[in-house]
């Protein structure tokens, strides 16, 4: 009963107008949690002698970014499509 009601909801398109407290305290560990693995990937990268695991550290960093800014695209798009970031590398 539980898995028929689950697979008969729709994904949401757009983000609420109205976020909960809830909502706000998962974005916000989200948020967290992707620049701090930017950042750890990014260190890791230049602690590292083999270029290869160098080079696949850098592109997981890139990726925790992309999943950042992705994140404070849709909390605010007015406030974050028009600004340059600061890159880790």
């Amino acid at each position: 009963m539980y898995q028929n009601q689950y697979s008969q909801q729709k994904r949401m398109k757009q983000p609420p107008p109205v976020l909960s407290t809830k909502d706000d305290a998962y974005l916000t560990d989200a948020l967290s949690w992707e620049l701090l693995a930017a950042k750890k990937a990014y260190s890791f990268a230049c602690q590292c002698s083999d270029q290869q695991v160098k080079h696949q550290l850098e592109q997981l960093s890139q990726l925790h970014q992309t999943h950042y800014h992705a994140l404070l695209s849709h909390l605010s798009p007015n406030d974050y499509d028009n600004q340059n970031y600061q890159q880790f590398n």
